[in-house]
């Protein structure tokens, strides 16, 4: 087990000096390696304080956790034995604004800030920056360039190249297509469930875009005011009631579906989760 939450909790302090509750008993379980998980929520439901505790950069303030075998609750701070860089390498947390990770002269430099700041040499972090950067669906010619002369998917890009040359098991990304028409967003996705599916990462995708949950997603996590109230199948996610209860919007292939099955009077066998999916079995049901 990668990530363990036993009935963490998290309090911040409002400039009023209020405490104010951001995430509330929360129990739940993540693998080292293998799933493709997308992370659902209002704005405001705690999505990122949630994965801001996945690589330690916040502590509970009530519960524990378990990353990598360590266990971190509200006194870990004070225990000065305890050394949290280790779990910010096996946890990767690319945030939603590419620029925030961006600052070094040239793409190479980005990429290999990471990995020779946990203790890997220049010739290995140029090796890993080379590679990182084909992943991700870019070219070497890329790594002599200026990382605020790119496009936005380009720097998301990059930003992903940096975090994944530190070699994390698991790796989080905060809203990776916001900003990024349907094109752009389709790519991004398979680079992340290439890296899924060829790297055994476990991929953690903060999503407000339904289309990404039912579509790549093996499981689905859904926050609500600070409370984690569905963890489980994508598929199942989207009932009626669920839909109703926390303003979910119907993913386009589930309503193309259901209008197909509506007008011509079928029934699939399995729902379709991509529109490759639906047509081949428009043609097996019409046949």
């Amino acid at each position: 087990m990668g990530i363990k939450f036993e009935r963490v909790s998290y309090q911040y302090q409002g400039i009023d000096q209020r405490g104010y509750l951001a995430i509330g008993d929360i129990n739940l379980s993540i693998n080292a390696a293998g799933e493709f998980i997308t992370l659902i929520g209002e704005t405001g439901s705690g999505k990122s304080t949630l994965v801001q505790h996945m690589n330690a950069l916040l502590l509970p303030t009530e519960g524990r956790m378990k990353l990598f075998g360590l266990t971190i609750d509200k006194n870990t701070k004070k225990n000065k034995k305890i050394k949290l860089n280790p779990i910010r390498k096996k946890v990767g947390l690319v945030f939603q604004f590419p620029e925030y990770q961006l600052f070094e002269e040239t793409v190479l430099k980005d990429i290999i800030f990471g990995p020779k700041n946990f203790g890997v040499s220049e010739e290995e972090a140029i090796k890993r920056a080379k590679k990182m950067i084909e992943v991700v669906g870019l070219d070497e010619s890329y790594l002599s360039r200026s990382p605020f002369n790119l496009s936005g998917g380009e720097k998301k890009r990059v930003s992903i190249a940096g975090i994944l040359a530190m070699e994390p098991d698991v790796l989080i990304l905060d809203e990776p297509t916001s900003g990024l028409d349907p094109m752009g967003r389709n790519a991004l996705l398979e680079v992340f469930y290439d890296i899924h599916k060829t790297l055994n990462k476990t991929v953690i995708i903060i999503t407000h875009d339904m289309n990404t949950v039912y579509e790549y997603a093996q499981r689905a996590l859904v926050m609500r005011e600070g409370v984690l109230v569905y963890d489980g199948d994508p598929l199942q996610l989207f009932s009626k009631k669920n839909i109703d209860n926390w303003n979910l919007e119907t993913p386009d292939i589930l309503a193309l579906s259901k209008a197909m099955e509506t007008k011509f009077d079928i029934t699939f066998s399995t729902p379709p989760r991509s529109r490759k999916a639906l047509f081949t079995e428009i043609k097996e049901v019409l046949k």
